[in-house]
């Protein structure tokens, strides 16, 4: 067999199956250096003219390793060699984590393709890399999801090298003598990543006859068997979600809370898979959300992975990727203070005195009851600058586990008015002014 030629006619069996590059696509390539993403450059270029794609070439440069210059110089030779444009980024910043290294190439990434209007991100990723992210997955307790996280198409990125396995694209490299570096990173093992792939796939390779084939066909059955399982989550987010856009959505508390524990669990992955399709949930997480949204109070925050926050707000709860943009949206979150509509929790009732001038004074515009958030400031009466609602509440010896359950009376643009018995924000009081509303406080 001419594994040259086998190998290039795989992948292209492999795209017109998959239809995963479209014909005259603008592909952006992400190029390190080493063999995966050489080889894919190389199966592209000789399949361009069959598809007529655009190709860029783009580095990015981490900054761990002090010969990693070297991988930009051979970088910058194949785009030379094959002719396409090259773009370079480098990392500027102190944090060298894993996440911290793998968020920053990713956003690189996708703000070159938004900004110079490539279609697609290509990453090098093959099957040995799909096999060592479900078991790496796993033993961090990443949900059913999680386990079959590295998919071939997310959005606007695409890996189009998952069939193949890293012998395969080490074969093929070495028999077309294709340039390529290797990554010293790669074996260190304080690498978390690095240990999966150096130690615990070897050895169950070692231990296990046909390792790698079985456990891609329980993968395989569980990618179809979350298939199912979503289908059905699908149908019932309908009677459950209550509104929903690209940033958020909000659901009846009720309705959530009466479905046994394991629907609770998966449906709480399914949503947040919804919102953000590249982040999972781990056990951990999941149960302290289903029991955050079983027994939170009206106002309560709880942050989530990747950026989200659930919100208790008056029998419903908001999932958000945009927490401040979410709660800018007043009437959808807080309580419109109005002489029908009181507002009462455990600690104060609040009312609208439509009858009399007797009460709490307050500006006689739209009114809103919503509980404290972080950087709240207020200028009190009587004292030059701001104060910050923390220091208030440490001021006047409110106990913490009353501080989250205390109102708080804001305008139409979010700015603290009052806070009962404590503090009036003095920019809201013109003593020249007969222009107020007054409302009536009640201690339970």
């Amino acid at each position: 067999m001419n594994y040259n030629i086998f190998m290039l006619n795989e992948f292209y069996k492999h795209l017109q199956t998959s239809k995963l590059l479209p014909p005259k696509s603008k592909l952006l390539l992400a190029v390190s250096g080493g063999v995966d993403s050489v080889t894919l450059l190389h199966l592209l270029h000789n399949l361009r003219n069959n598809y007529g794609w655009e190709i860029a070439l783009a580095h990015y440069n981490h900054g761990v390793r002090k010969d990693a210059t070297k991988d930009a110089l051979l970088v910058g030779d194949l785009a030379d060699l094959y002719g396409y444009p090259l773009y370079v980024g480098k990392y500027e910043y102190t944090d060298f984590s894993e996440a911290a290294l793998r968020k920053a190439r990713y956003d690189f990434l996708e703000n070159l393709r938004r900004d110079m209007g490539y279609d697609y991100i290509l990453t090098a990723h093959h099957n040995s890399d799909f096999l060592e992210t479900a078991l790496f997955n796993t033993v961090r307790g990443s949900d059913r999801e999680g386990m079959v996280a590295l998919k071939e198409k997310r959005g606007r990125l695409l890996r189009p090298m998952l069939p193949f396995s890293k012998p395969e694209i080490i074969v093929f490299a070495n028999l077309q003598e294709l340039p390529y570096r290797e990554d010293s990173t790669n074996s260190d093992v304080s690498y978390s990543r690095n240990m999966v792939r150096n130690v615990l796939m070897p050895h169950g390779s070692m231990k296990f006859r046909n390792f790698h084939h079985n456990l891609n066909q329980r993968l395989a059955k569980l990618k179809d068997t979350n298939s199912r399982i979503n289908q059905g989550l699908s149908r019932l987010a309908e009677s459950i979600v209550e509104y929903e856009d690209t940033k958020s959505m909000q659901l009846d508390i009720e309705k959530f809370n009466s479905l046994p524990l394991v629907i609770k669990n998966n449906l709480l992955v399914y949503l947040v898979k919804r919102l953000k399709p590249a982040h999972g949930l781990k056990r951990v997480n999941i149960s302290k959300a289903v029991k955050f949204i079983e027994n939170s109070k009206t106002g309560s925050q709880m942050p989530l992975p990747g950026g989200l926050q659930l919100i208790n707000t008056y029998g419903k709860f908001v999932i958000t990727s945009e927490p401040k943009e979410y709660e800018e949206n007043l009437e959808d979150i807080f309580h419109i203070l109005s002489p029908d509509k009181p507002f009462q929790n455990e600690i104060f009732k609040l009312a609208i005195n439509k009858d009399t001038k007797a009460g709490i004074k307050l500006p006689n515009q739209k009114l809103y009851v919503r509980y404290r958030q972080a950087g709240d400031k207020v200028s009190p009466i009587g004292m030059e600058g701001t104060k910050k609602l923390q220091d208030v509440f440490v001021d006047a010896k409110i106990p913490k586990h009353l501080r989250s359950m205390w109102p708080v009376v804001v305008n139409s643009t979010n700015e603290v008015v009052w806070v009962p018995n404590l503090v009036k924000n003095r920019k809201f009081f013109d003593q020249s002014s007969n222009n107020y509303q007054y409302l009536i406080c009640e201690v339970i």
